[in-house]
């Protein structure tokens, strides 16, 4: 089986500067008819749509390419494209480096809710006030391509407006109900991200968070309409259908490789949650050319 393979912006495009690249998508296609989907990044992404028309599968849930969507691709996510022919939108990509010395604090990106590795965060919808973010794209585009003086500095401080828009449309729609619980939600998904595969119980988390298993569940529910528990499963999960697609790994070797006692009991796990068993489900990804 053929694994999904991992883009770096060095392999992607041949510009001198890969600490960003910033362009329409119809010219990223076109320029790039080899791309094979699914795929994962070593960079961080993020699309605006500016004509709709299809979807886009970020960790195998899909979501509709809408007008106003952004999507924010976090490093090591798997994604496919799979648009109309009409399609189009502005991309860009930059590197993990780029705004190391340009920001202060060193843990500003993922402290943001939608570079958090979950898929459900990764998606912001500007569909009735489009215009500043539309404006803001189109600068970055504009200014990518002039590459004037200062270019990378104004690229990093309209990016930084792109960040604020997008955490306000968070704020607006209920998913940040007040800035300590969505820090706290966010320290919560961070452990989950370090400790998923040792830790798989809500109260082990709430202790480190030095919160009541109670209050862990109510703030999830509250600002994510699922439980703690779901939160840490999904995200075993997750990485269950990652290796299963994309290693050579047997289902045994998964199942060690998160910590279960046994295959068998890793096998009940994933089909009580998926509806089916690790094999059949490496077996349909496996037979289906868009892996979805």
């Amino acid at each position: 089986m053929k694994k999904i393979p991992i883009y770096s912006i060095c392999n992607l495009h041949n510009e001198d500067n890969h600490e960003i690249v910033v362009t329409d998508l119809r010219t990223y296609l076109q320029s790039l008819q080899s791309l094979v989907f699914p795929h994962r990044h070593s960079f961080y992404q993020i699309l605006y749509i500016t004509r709709p028309g299809g979807r886009h599968v970020i960790d195998f849930e899909s979501y509709p390419v809408e007008k106003g969507t952004v999507f924010f691709l976090t490093p090591g996510q798997i994604h496919e494209w799979i648009f109309d022919n009409d399609t189009d939108g502005i991309l860009v990509n930059f590197g993990m480096p780029f705004f190391s010395t340009f920001l202060a604090n060193s843990n500003y990106l993922s402290n943001l809710l939608f570079f958090s590795l979950n898929g459900k965060h990764s998606v912001v919808g500007f569909p009735d006030d489009v215009s500043d973010i539309d404006s803001l794209f189109h600068q970055m585009l504009s200014e990518y391509r002039l590459q004037e003086e200062g270019c990378l500095d104004m690229l990093r401080a309209l990016l930084l407006q792109v960040f604020i828009l997008a955490n306000r449309k968070k704020q607006s729609h209920g998913q940040q109900k007040s800035p300590y619980q969505y820090s706290q939600l966010i320290s919560f998904e961070k452990l989950i991200e370090q400790f998923y595969t040792k830790k798989k119980l809500p109260k082990e988390y709430a202790e480190m968070l030095f919160i009541t298993p109670n209050y862990l569940n109510t703030l999830c529910s509250k600002l994510t309409g699922r439980s703690a528990g779901d939160l840490i499963r999904n995200r075993i999960l997750l990485e269950a259908k990652r290796l299963l697609v994309n290693s050579t790994l047997s289902v045994s070797e998964i199942a060690w490789e998160l910590n279960f006692e046994n295959n068998s009991y890793f096998s009940r796990f994933f089909k009580k949650y998926e509806g089916i068993s690790p094999e059949k489900f490496k077996k349909i990804k496996h037979s289906n050319k868009d892996l979805i």
